[in-house]
């Protein structure tokens, strides 16, 4: 009886984890589109990137853990993924509405049951075969013309290549850090992605450097706060929690988003929206619930 408790206690703390989570990264994104446009997507990840390994760095001295981990090869590709995902999730978030940019973001999980069918030799069934159809269907209704029409938003068609490239890149970071998880140091774990960033980018922003102003640092500070407190949330969260679980509570990100979007951007969501969510969320559970319990 204490033991079936005390499960169920621990799958509350991660449940909430993965709420918290979504918030913040919610919040996040309201930064990255408060930002001034003269400052480039690279510079502002850099940044994001900067204050993020700082944060862990410290966290790992005092915890006198080995900052280095086991896997590097895989922490490198865990790096690299999460680089190029959050590039491209930047550029939608600045060139598309925010809840529509959240919502393409968060069919990362059907990817996937995909990758996990080429990768690591799981069956497509029929749910993921389910699940791309609901998914697809949900942003075609989001995305289609008349819809878009009746909102008053134009979309180009490289921002919704971009937003679904920062979705695949997610999901393949999603699978290195669920492999991953088995043998590292959550901190571990998140230091190898701002590390990545921080190094790869380096180069690109010296030769383009905007000086950002203090408004603009202020949002600066808050993608890199919002971002690390995101990071550490969801980690921690996806460690134990069921999969299917755990998609369900990260697309409160879509509601926060969407949120977001209206009281701080006059977006304007409509039934279409609403009834395009839904189904993306379908397929998101149907997708987790059969093969990412398993990766």
């Amino acid at each position: 009886m204490l033991h079936y408790k005390y499960i169920n206690n621990k799958n509350l703390f991660n449940k909430f984890n993965l709420v918290f989570a979504s918030l913040f990264f919610s919040l996040m994104t309201v930064c990255v589109k408060k930002i001034d446009k003269r400052i480039d997507i690279y510079e502002l990840v850099f940044f994001r990137s900067f204050i993020s390994l700082l944060i862990t760095s410290f966290i790992l001295k005092t915890k006198d853990i080995n900052p280095w981990g086991n896997n590097r090869k895989l922490l490198l590709l865990r790096g690299f993924f999460g680089t190029l995902a959050l590039l491209c999730i930047f550029y939608a978030i600045r060139n598309m509405p925010l809840s529509i940019s959240t919502v393409i973001q968060y069919t990362y999980p059907i990817f996937i049951s995909i990758f996990a069918g080429v990768f690591i030799n799981e069956k497509i069934n029929k749910n993921t075969v389910l699940a791309l159809i609901l998914g697809w269907l949900g942003i075609l209704v989001i995305l289609n013309h008349s819809q878009l029409v009746n909102i008053n938003v134009e979309i180009e068609k490289l921002s919704i290549f971009i937003a679904f490239l920062g979705a695949i890149s997610t999901a393949l970071a999603y699978v290195t850090v669920r492999k991953l998880s088995e043998t590292e140091d959550i901190f571990i774990i998140i230091k190898y992605f701002p590390l990545v960033s921080v190094i790869t980018l380096f180069p690109i922003v010296l030769r383009n450097w905007v000086t950002p102003n203090l408004n603009d640092l202020i949002w600066i500070m808050g993608i890199g706060i919002f971002t690390q407190l995101g990071q550490t949330f969801l980690t921690i969260g996806l460690k134990n929690l069921p999969a299917s679980e755990a998609s369900t509570i990260n697309y409160l990100q879509v509601f926060f988003g969407s949120i977001w979007g209206v009281l701080f951007f006059s977006e304007i969501i409509n039934i279409n929206f609403l009834f395009g969510s839904i189904l993306v969320l379908l397929g998101t559970i149907i997708s987790s619930s059969k093969i990412l319990k398993n990766i």
